[in-house]
């Protein structure tokens, strides 16, 4: 959140973090429990001027903590997994893998906040209650990839859909598909083995190196 000027506004902006504090408190007590996720989904983007620009399917598993595996098969094959340490993200059709450092690309983006209990990565964030669901920003938006994240729950307060505002302006927005909560993920899925004669860009080094995979 910016910080406020110190003058008449500042009992606004007091008041202001209360709200945001509770309403983090209400999503928190809405997520506890909430060990592991497990989802086929369908994607809508939507470029700035709200034209529909791609439509995707695919599937998502999520667990506590920091673990994800996001695939979408159609139109084109690609897959982000995530083992709380190390990401990978496979392209196939590019014959490309790229590997990230987990905490610097996931703990930047409100969607650790479905995967984690950290306190200290929850302060990162100001969350706003709406109908229907909450509304996540990043504190720090310099270093943030998503502007915006609006998660919206069903009748039965699940995770039913959400949406995703990046620094571009281009929204995607997800529908998860009779979502399972809690359902036991094999470790496996959650690992990635780097399939050979791809190149791999690894990005956990202090400077991006590209090899070509053995």
């Amino acid at each position: 959140m910016k910080q406020f000027l110190y003058s008449a506004v500042a009992s606004a902006a007091l008041f202001s973090s209360t709200v945001f504090a509770d309403d983090a408190q209400m999503l928190q007590q809405q997520l506890k429990g909430l060990d592991s996720l497990s989802s086929a989904f369908s994607q809508q983007v939507f470029d700035p001027q709200g034209q529909l620009v791609s439509e995707s399917k695919g599937t998502l598993q999520l667990e506590q903590p920091r673990k994800i595996r996001w695939e979408q098969q159609q139109p084109d094959e690609t897959l982000f997994v995530s083992n709380g340490v190390d990401s990978y993200y496979f392209d196939p059709f590019a014959e490309q893998v790229t590997v990230l450092d987990t905490s610097k690309l996931i703990d930047n983006t409100p969607f650790i906040l479905l995967t984690t209990e950290d306190d200290e990565l929850w302060q990162q964030f100001s969350i706003k209650q709406i109908e229907a669901g909450f509304e996540i920003t990043p504190k720090n938006t310099e270093d943030a990839q998503v502007e915006k994240l609006t998660l919206h729950f069903d009748e039965q307060q699940q995770v039913a859909a959400l949406e995703v505002l990046d620094q571009s302006g281009q929204r995607s927005h997800f529908h998860f598909d009779a979502p399972k909560r809690n359902v036991d993920i094999d470790d496996s899925v959650f690992e990635f083995t780097i399939p050979g004669h791809v190149f791999v860009d690894d990005q956990r080094a202090p400077q991006a190196e590209i090899n070509r995979g053995e």
